[in-house]
């Protein structure tokens, strides 16, 4: 395991500081069943067969300086309220939290990051963090914890990475008070946890930091990548395991990839090939585990940006099982953002983009089959949906990414799929 830079060291002393005597999360409002330990709502199986995507709603989201776009970064609190981060785009500014309460249909913007670092004192000067990238993870101890991040000076090629590095936080949903954690000089793409442990990996080179939410400890492991690859997810389970992809450099200019498993400890457990992950492009432009999801018999399921689909099922004392399943979309290979487990058991859905064309696939897990349907996008231009795994107490989904401003380039976009009372 290696140690961990002083740059944490010193923002975790920091953060508890910033945290003592500072309340929290209501201690009579902790997640217990395991879709609410992993952020999920199940709902009952399709009815078959599948004829059409579900409809499609467009939110219209609170407005700052140089709103980009969502990068898949949601998440729920227990009280079903959708969690977003949003992202900027120019050095210099910030990502904002955004909360969306579905029962009220109303959108609230609770704060920016560079305005948190600015009133804790905590901002250098001319610093800017204009991601929120990771999802956002309810823990054991009732907060949501996610990670920010910048892009400024870093290098597609894996030599540098953001000036600004990234910080880790936690809100507490109830208030929407923000408490700053700890900074890392890594950018932070990602979050995972369910439970006690909240992972976030850092690029580039797959840096996993794991976070003891009771002791408030944190450590540190450099799990490997090459170039510029960054993962946009990885996953983490109920016992504290994380699962994250390493790449290494193969014959013939090729790259081998593997999905390492740590324990609790950030011990490695297990390593195994991932066929299906990395593929004939250029691999910095590849995002590795883009969508995942979690079934209520504590397996997950997550997809790799090629559109394969993989299940990881723990094992009773030892590693885990790592699944290969099959092409999400009946066409094969095409990009899969997204995943939803519907009736956390049997069936899968998610968005899949082949050229302009946006799909709702629905999976079913037992016979291995899918089906695609065209999603509406509302007839908006220059359309990515970038991904997500959140879903409302009605079971309706949420989806980010952006699409064309008519003002000139893009504007970030929130897409609720499913009926709307």
């Amino acid at each position: 395991m290696a140690r961990i830079p002083a740059s944490v060291v010193a923002g975790c002393l920091v953060g508890a500081l910033l945290s003592a005597g500072s309340g929290g999360a209501d201690p009579n409002r902790r997640p217990s069943t395991p879709e609410e330990r992993s952020g999920s709502v199940f709902g009952p199986p399709p009815i078959a067969p599948v004829e059409a995507a579900p409809p499609t709603r467009e939110l219209t989201l609170p407005a700052f300086r140089g709103a980009t776009a969502i990068w898949g970064s949601t998440g729920r609190d227990l009280q079903g309220k959708i969690w977003i981060g949003m992202s900027a785009g120019a050095p210099g500014q910030s990502a904002h939290l955004i909360q969306y309460d579905p029962e009220a249909d109303a959108l609230h913007d609770r704060g920016s990051v560079v305005g948190q670092l600015q009133t804790l004192g905590l901002r250098r000067a001319g610093e800017g963090q204009i991601k929120i990238h990771s999802r956002i993870v309810a823990a054991d101890d009732g907060w949501l914890y996610f990670a920010s991040s910048d892009e400024e000076g870093e290098r597609e090629d894996g030599s540098a990475p953001p000036r600004w590095g990234g910080h880790f936080w936690r809100v507490d949903p109830d208030s929407g008070k923000w408490e700053y954690i700890w900074t890392a000089p890594e950018g932070l793409v990602a979050a995972s946890g369910v439970g006690r442990y909240v992972y976030v990996l850092g690029y580039f080179n797959h840096v996993l930091y794991q976070h003891d939410t009771v002791t408030r400890k944190t450590k540190r492991a450099v799990v490997g990548s090459v170039g510029g690859h960054v993962s946009r997810n990885f996953v983490s389970d109920g016992r504290g395991h994380a699962f994250v992809p390493r790449l290494t450099a193969a014959e013939r200019g090729k790259v081998a990839v593997a999905l390492v498993e740590y324990d609790s400890e950030l011990q490695e457990l297990a390593v195994t090939p991932l066929e299906y992950y990395a593929g004939g492009g250029a691999i910095a432009e590849n995002h590795g585990i883009t969508g995942l999801a979690y079934l209520a018999d504590g397996r997950m399921a997550f997809t790799t940006h090629r559109g394969y689909l993989y299940l990881i099922e723990p094992q009773a004392g030892g590693p885990s099982r790592v699944v290969p399943v099959g092409w999400f979309n009946p066409t094969r290979e095409t990009y899969a953002p997204s995943l939803f487990a519907l009736d956390g058991r049997r069936y899968l859905a998610g968005v899949t983009q082949r050229g302009r064309r946006f799909e709702w696939v629905v999976f079913d897990l037992q016979t291995r089959k899918s089906t695609a349907h065209l999603l509406d996008t509302k007839g908006l231009k220059s359309v990515l949906l970038y991904g997500s795994s959140a879903r409302d107490n009605a079971g309706r989904f949420y989806v980010g990414g952006w699409a064309a401003d008519p003002a000139g380039g893009a504007r970030p976009l929130l897409l609720q799929v499913g009926a709307h009372p």
